[in-house]
């Protein structure tokens, strides 16, 4: 992706609009051969390609892009070995890369959530048949990952045309111990070396090698069963891997051979799991917590009513925050995995008899019987990217009032929708018009975003376009005529959206771009790619916008009839951004998920067999062609409650 001028688009490549238009794979391949005699476009899988039919004849040199942030999940070694096979490599094709290096190292994985209380029970969420993205560059990363060995070389690969195809391997991996802890997880990365070109590195900062350049993929990471390590002492592992994935495991343990890791069920999202340990989140809101307590008369107990309270966080620092008082806490959550660990966590802090647990939706609460009286402090916890979408506005009509004290503390107070409209187009990459891209950049949802400074240019003002009062607001459908004042010249892509939440009159968190990156929290932002299409627009001008929600989902698009009023300077591109056999698509897939899912009820074995033939694309979805996070999440169909 071209990177734009911070903020202001300085020194931004051009972009040009004229391109940006959907096109077919033929179309696009014409338009390649067209503009350069020099490129054929081939709209086919590697393993078809036939000497004498797709290629001419041999080639001279062998470009290789398809790597991930785990090396291996792309394909990089089932297209190398499957264009070896063909004989479709002379032995003076230069491949690059021509090699690759895969170094890993041993880690803590820790179960904190930023508050001081003991979460430890939590490691039982540290698992996942996949391998995880991280960023050890990444303030989250710094404070959740504890490198607990040196790094070491796992294995190399070599992608010349006159090595052997590379086969599965395995092998003992030995790693020397520089600080105490229990190792959890393994992460690794690679470097390749690309000639005259240097070295590229998927490797964190701190282990890159002298010269480097960074890719911004990101390292791999995957869980192990707990395992204590001693300064000094060295950790065994056996590495092995196949063609398409890495796979560690412990070799032994306090000496001797490890044992099977046990069956695992419970299974929690990597975006789950970074909310449960949003450190800014969690201090903030519990000492919003805390001060909504301390208001309270000690001579009375007090009730907290914590909705949705996940791993317990929340519901532990209020039972903690009057220690000379009873208070009480009533804590809905509707996981059993996630409430079992809520109840271990309240007891490993001695106030498990403080706190009741309720597996169920805080909708189905019966007075007297789950709640002894009304609560004096309402603690919802029912957030997301888009605010609205967890149902935080049906969980306050429901439960104000009827399940809350006259006067009592909500908490969020209120929350303030916010946006800025902003250019994000592609222009050249390194002297390559990449324009025509920019026609695929949609999506229907709002798309969960960390926006970077680089990525966008800035063309209005930050704008108000919900204000939520938690006290009084009710589920109900709203609709707002917008009038944005463009500030400089451009092309609207997309809105950004993001919230301040109001706690209490001095506190206040925010899922701003703006904010510092140490706190930013894991919600991000959401990105909405505006319809009918882009617009080009002058400064000064306004573009009429139109907001809704109907109290679960937020809707935004241009107006176009008011448009059409605004001549030269709002001009709609003459191309839209939504293709409708995209949609046909999606709710295809979705009917047809939604059938099996009612024929496995009703067949137990067929749901078992199909439970394992999920986990084993889970494992290795990228044999399958299948994303790793979409593997993941159709594992959790069958591995949550």
């Amino acid at each position: 992706q071209a990177r734009p001028g911070a903020g202001g688009g300085g020194g931004r490549p051009p972009a040009r609009e004229d391109r940006a238009q959907r096109l077919t794979v033929k179309e696009v391949n014409e338009a390649l051969e067209s503009r350069c005699a020099k490129v054929r476009a081939l709209h086919r899988p590697f393993d078809e390609l036939r000497l004498h039919h797709e290629l001419e004849h041999k080639p001279d040199l062998l470009l290789l892009t398809n790597f991930d942030y785990t090396l291996l999940g792309s394909g990089i070694v089932t297209a190398l070995n499957s264009l070896k096979a063909e004989e479709l490599l002379r032995p003076g094709t230069a491949v690059l890369p021509p090699a690759a290096r895969v170094w890993a190292m041993a880690v803590q994985v820790l179960a904190d959530t930023g508050v001081p209380i003991d979460s430890s029970p939590a490691e039982k969420l540290l698992w996942s048949p996949t391998l995880r993205r991280v960023c050890l560059d990444e303030p989250h990363a710094r404070r959740t990952l504890r490198p607990l060995t040196r790094p070491a070389v796992v294995c190399g690969f070599d992608f010349r045309a006159t090595a052997p195809p590379i086969k599965p391997d395995k092998c003992a991996l030995e790693l020397s111990v520089v600080e105490d802890g229990r190792a959890n997880a393994v992460v690794f990365w690679f470097e390749m070396p690309l000639g005259a070109g240097g070295v590229v590195s998927s490797a964190p900062l701190a282990a890159l090698p002298a010269g480097a350049a960074q890719l911004g993929l990101g390292q791999a990471l995957q869980y192990l069963e707990p395992a204590p390590v001693r300064e000094g002492g060295r950790l065994l592992l056996h590495a092995s891997h196949s063609r398409t994935r890495f796979l560690f495991s412990h070799a032994e343990v306090d000496g001797r051979p490890a044992p099977l890791p046990p069956p695992r069920r419970g299974l929690v999202l990597q975006s789950q799991l970074q909310l449960l340990q949003d450190a800014n989140l969690n201090r903030t809101m519990a000492a919003a917590l805390r001060k909504a307590l301390f208001r309270l008369p000690a001579s009375k107990p007090a009730l907290v009513l914590h909705v949705n309270a996940g791993i317990g966080t929340q519901s532990v620092v209020a039972a903690q925050a009057r220690p000379d008082v009873a208070d009480y806490v009533v804590a809905c959550e509707k996981s059993s995995t996630l409430l079992e660990v809520a109840e271990q966590i309240a007891r490993s802090n001695s106030v498990g008899e403080r706190i009741s647990f309720l597996q169920k939706d805080c909708r189905n609460l019966k007075a007297h019987e789950d709640m002894p009286h009304k609560a004096d402090v309402l603690l919802l916890e029912c957030l997301d990217t888009a605010l609205l979408s967890e149902g935080i506005l049906h969980y306050l009509q429901h439960l104000r009032g009827s399940f809350t004290a006259e006067h009592a503390a909500i908490l969020p107070a209120a929350a303030v929708v916010k946006g800025m409209l902003v250019e994000m187009r592609s222009g050249e990459v390194h002297g390559v018009d990449m324009t025509m891209s920019d026609a695929y950049r949609w999506s229907k949802e709002m798309k969960p975003v960390h926006l970077k400074e680089e990525e966008y240019t800035q063309l209005t003002e930050v704008f108000d376009i919900f204000v939520f009062d938690f006290m009084s607001s009710a589920v109900e459908q709203q609709v707002e005529n917008l009038e944005i004042v463009i500030s400089r010249d451009g092309i609207v892509s997309a809105l950004v959206v993001w919230f301040d939440l109001i706690l209490d009159e001095d506190i206040v968190v925010s899922t701003s771009p703006f904010v510092p990156p140490e706190q930013a929290l894991s919600f991000g932002q959401g990105l909405v790619y505006l319809q009918p299409a882009e617009t080009r627009v002058r400064r000064g001008a306004t573009l009429p916008l139109l907001a809704a929600h109907n109290s679960l989902e937020m809707m935004f698009t241009i107006e176009e009839d008011k448009l059409t009023r605004k001549g030269a300077d709002c001009e709609l591109l003459p191309h839209t951004r939504f293709d409708p056999r995209w949609e046909g698509a999606r709710v295809n897939l979705d009917d047809q998920w939604k059938k099996i899912i009612q024929g496995l009820a009703a067949a137990p074995k067929d749901s078992a067999s199909l439970q394992e033939g999920v986990m084993r694309f889970a494992a290795q979805s990228a044999a399958f062609g299948i994303d790793t996070g979409v593997a993941e999440r159709c594992a959790l169909t069958f591995l949550s409650d």
